[in-house]
């Protein structure tokens, strides 16, 4: 994450035409939906799409930039409304101006903020800006013959509360609110959005209207291009939208529909990572009252591809075929299809997978390596291939780390192609310096191979902050903030904080999802990557859940304010202030421990012979008042 300025960035869009993609429907992302139906489909579907990789609504241009990219020219985008073509980089309001489009209106639950309702790319389209004006947050409905067609959006009608998109995007319109009303059921901070047979919905958190998005849903089924944005976001947020791999889902949530036929379940790969011209096995299970003539499992290079076919042998109800796929590139989609046909029906299962390159393990740069023991890489300007696991995903950024205990943890910049906390990359790229800052820039190449075990951060104090730690996932403990209480700002802020060591900076950006959020008083232990700026080491949060506040740490209450002390940070006198006659003064340090009982009335006190860090002043008027003060001793 880059830090207190803003360097002018590369263009993302131009980084990503030449990014060498790593992500693709896995295998068995459906695997507990079958046979389910109504409320009980819907809750294992947001089970599966959860928890995904958040961005700020800010960020999230550059993801449907990707997503929606022109596949004649990429600089491009398709405007969803007028499904033409414009350039990405002419963002702005009003008139032909690019500008993102809530499908779901962002004012119908009013979710501005909220993450990651705000910035989910799922429901983020780019849009003529005049065009998206007019559909404001009006309802989504059949209106022809009645109401207007659009000066401009020659294909949309609309009403004074209804909007009637054109062929080409009212199945997209379906599925996206399918998504939003599926992923976002009120956990957290979050909204539960959902969908009703009527319009004026506004602004309660409800859309409509259903039976028409359940017809066009029906009607108009998904695009190679739409499958492709489905792919594209998946790769940045790490969940998929299930109404566009699964249309038939929307009818069995909220059309009273069942499974009926066959089902397939237990859809499985092995290896789960072949490379190319290995030897594969595909297994699945598959059950139903039909009898069953054939099963064949179908790959190639493109969706539904039938280039290539094997018999898959049965096992009891479990069918698996073993393939050695050639011909294909690293990095290309391997797609597979089961197809089960019986005596008046054929019934088909889909997935994909992305061939990793071959890498050997001797080409691989230790981030250790990369790191160097001095504040510059020893490899600066290198193109380096290097791996690790996520340990915070920020919007510009991600942190990857390995287990050795110091110089481990880097930056790895100007990408949205990403993974959980915890999946394991292989990243190629150049090492850079930006203020001090190691990191990898103009990446070439990311693969995904979803270990999922996040890294435990390395428990240091503020006197550890160093080169030794830049890049890693550190907690420190005990600790308390200068301006604890305050809200967190919509701006690039920074706050001091101080354990029994020393003090730190705790820098927090204006997209960070701690925005609006209190920041705690009393005593803590803090999570974050410890970044920098100059030669200033940052902690940086990831979200409010890396403060673990202390019980046995409390702030202690204020019975009177009638004094104050400073400076604060102070070296050598501590001075103080009052209204009222002080009798006696005492100081404590963080672990309640008494270190300076003095009786006498003074107006300054030494503090030259204690260790830096944060201490308690109790401060005894003679009318028998207390107050009490936090100060930090500084070296």
């Amino acid at each position: 994450m880059r830090l207190k300025i803003t360097k002018p960035s590369i263009a993302i869009l131009a980084i990503l035409i030449f990014f060498k993609l790593s992500i693709a429907q896995p295998v068995g992302y459906y695997n507990g939906t079958e046979g389910k139906s109504g409320e009980e489909l819907k809750t294992s579907l947001n089970e599966i799409i959860s928890n995904h990789v958040d961005f700020s609504y800010s960020f999230a241009k550059n993801i449907i930039n990707y997503a929606d990219a022109d596949p004649e020219n990429p600089d491009n985008v398709i405007l969803f409304y007028l499904q033409e073509s414009r350039a990405a980089s002419n963002y702005g309001s009003g008139g032909d101006f690019v500008n993102r489009e809530h499908v779901w209106a962002k004012s119908h639950g009013n979710f501005k903020g909220i993450w990651p309702m705000d910035g989910d790319a799922h429901n983020l389209h780019p849009a003529d800006a005049s065009v998206n004006e007019d559909r404001g947050n009006k309802d989504f409905d059949n209106i022809q013959p009645q109401g207007s067609q659009h000066p401009e959006a020659l294909y949309c009608y609309y009403t004074d509360s209804t909007w009637e998109p054109g062929p080409k995007t009212k199945g997209q319109v379906a599925r996206t609110l399918f998504y939003m009303a599926t992923r976002y059921e009120g956990e957290g901070d979050e909204l539960d959005l959902e969908l009703v047979d009527h319009n004026h919905t506004y602004p309660s958190a409800l859309h409509g209207n259903l039976d028409a998005l359940l017809q066009w849903n029906r009607d108009y089924p998904p695009s190679d291009l739409e499958r492709r944005r489905n792919e594209r976001v998946f790769e940045s947020q790490q969940n998929r939208n299930p109404f566009i791999d699964h249309p038939e889902f929307a009818d069995f949530i909220w059309d009273n529909k069942s499974p009926s036929g066959i089902e397939f379940s237990e859809f499985q790969m092995a290896p789960e990572f072949p490379s190319i011209n290995d030897e594969l096995t595909v297994t699945i299970k598959i059950e139903g009252e039909q009898a069953l003539q054939a099963i064949t499992l179908f790959w190639g290079n493109k969706y539904a591809s039938e280039d290539n076919q094997a018999n898959m042998e049965a096992n009891g109800s479990s069918y698996s075929a073993t393939i050695t796929p050639t011909g294909f590139s690293p990095n290309e989609l391997l797609h597979l299809k089961v197809s089960a046909t019986s005596t008046d029906s054929v019934y088909t299962c889909h997935a994909s997978y992305r061939f990793p390159e071959k890498i050997n393990p001797e080409s691989i740069t230790s981030i250790s390596e990369v790191q160097g023991t001095q504040q510059a890489s020893p490899l600066l300007g290198q193109e380096v291939t290097i791996a690790g696991r996520i340990t915070a995903n920020y919007d510009y950024s991600f942190y990857l780390e390995t287990n050795d205990e110091k110089y481990s943890g880097i930056n790895i910049y100007n990408t949205v192609t990403r993974g959980k906390v915890g999946d394991s990359l292989i990243v190629r790229g150049t090492v850079e310096e930006y203020n001090n800052l190691t990191e990898i820039g103009n990446i070439s190449y990311i693969y995904n191979y979803k270990t999922n075990k996040p890294m435990a951060p390395k428990v240091i104090t503020t006197a550890d902050f160093s080169e030794e730690y830049e890049g890693m996932l550190v907690t420190v403990n005990k600790v308390s903030f200068q301006n604890g209480g305050q809200t967190i700002p919509e701006a690039n802020t920074s706050f001091t904080f101080s354990d029994q060591a020393g003090a730190g900076v705790f820098f927090v950006s204006s997209s960070s999802r701690l925005v609006g959020e209190t920041l705690p008083t009393g005593y803590m232990n803090i999570t974050g990557v410890l970044s920098q700026y100059n030669q200033t080491y940052q902690l940086l949060p990831r979200d409010k859940n890396d403060f673990q506040l202390l019980t046995d740490y409390r702030e202690i209450p204020r019975a009177a304010e009638f004094a104050s002390i400073y400076p604060n940070p102070a070296s050598d006198i501590l001075y103080i202030k009052s209204s009222e006659e002080i009798k006696h003064i005492k100081i404590f340090n963080l672990s309640g421990q008494l270190i300076k009982n003095i009786a006498d009335q003074a107006d300054q006190i030494s503090v030259s012979n204690l260790s830096p860090g944060l201490y308690l002043i109790h401060l005894i008027s003679s009318d028998g008042h207390s107050d009490y003060e936090k100060f930090l001793k500084s070296r």
